[in-house]
């Protein structure tokens, strides 16, 4: 059934493999913005003297888009750091 044991392409194309991509400091990013978000969320619910609809909307929508972004913009710069390092 097995006659080589060769591995190969769908297209038999030559592939080389490059550089590990370093996953956990881009998981470590995520988990510093995760912090921060926390850190954002307890001063402006303890320290702000924003209206109650104001503390809501920011604590629903704001502060989970912004860790979103805040992670996603630091995974892109360790993925430029990544790219130009070659």
């Amino acid at each position: 059934m097995v006659e080589d044991e060769v591995m190969s392409t769908l297209l038999d194309r030559q592939e080389t493999h490059g550089r590990r991509y370093p996953i956990l400091i881009e998981k470590i990013g995520f988990l510093i913005s995760i912090a921060i978000a926390i850190y954002v969320g307890q001063w402006i619910w303890v320290e702000s003297n924003w209206s109650n609809i104001a503390l809501w909307g920011v604590t629903i929508c704001g502060l989970p888009f912004g860790t979103l972004l805040l992670g996603e913009g630091i995974a892109r710069i360790i993925q430029r750091i990544h790219i130009s390092s070659d």
